[in-house]
């Protein structure tokens, strides 16, 4: 048991006693220092502790905004794809360049599951061309040729001349004449799209829509 002086009147108090048996003061008890020191400490671990969640918080919506922004501009296909092609004998090289359909169609068995339409164009010091090719289909086109619809943005609907080709393959179409080639190239290179209607065999018209924006050639 400790003894304290009373803070009113000064009389020696046990720290056992309510009041001072004195003056009747009431007595204040005094908090162990370390109980002090303890809550401190306490409260300090508790700030820290959410400060640290918030700041690790903070760093994962960083970094799972970094990676949806990273994974969307791997998503994120280019229209058009280009390839170039050496023949190393002759020392020529051809250049490629590839955009896929928007759109895909639907066609009977054996060619079910969705094709799409490839506007390829390609050019070499000799030669250009500009082709169609379906992924899954046989384009309509016989010896005396066919015809393809071609609407550049909101231009009026052209008809163009389309062969087969050398093989006969009746996935891949050629544009017929150089003029309208070089017709087609320029507008490509001026336009943000193109819609394509194209027949085949049992399976009528179809159309395709291209984005076309954008050519480097």
């Amino acid at each position: 048991m400790a003894i304290h002086p009373c803070k009113e009147c000064g009389a020696q108090v046990s720290d056992k006693a309510k009041n001072c048996p004195q003056c009747g003061a009431k007595i204040v008890k005094q908090v162990p220092s370390w109980i002090v020191v303890a809550i401190i400490f306490i409260a300090c671990a508790w700030v820290y502790s959410c400060v640290s969640d918030k700041s690790k918080s903070s760093s994962q919506v960083s970094v799972n905004s970094a990676s949806q922004s990273k994974q969307s501009e791997e998503l994120k296909k280019e229209n058009w794809e280009y390839l170039n092609k050496k023949d190393d004998m002759r020392d020529i090289e051809t250049k490629f360049a590839f955009n896929e359909s928007l759109n895909s169609v639907d066609f009977d068995f054996p060619y079910s599951g969705g094709s799409k339409l490839t506007l390829i164009l390609r050019k070499n010091p000799k030669n250009r061309d500009v082709m169609l090719s379906i992924s899954k289909g046989q384009f309509i086109c016989g010896i005396s040729d066919c015809e393809a619809q071609f609407k550049f943005d909101d231009n009026p609907i052209k008809s163009i001349t389309m062969s087969e080709s050398d093989t006969h393959k009746s996935d891949t179409l050629f544009v017929t004449f150089d003029k309208t080639e070089d017709e087609i190239i320029n507008k490509l290179k001026s336009s943000k799209k193109l819609v394509v209607e194209v027949k085949f065999y049992q399976e009528g018209a179809k159309q395709f829509t291209f984005d076309v924006s954008n050519l480097n050639w």
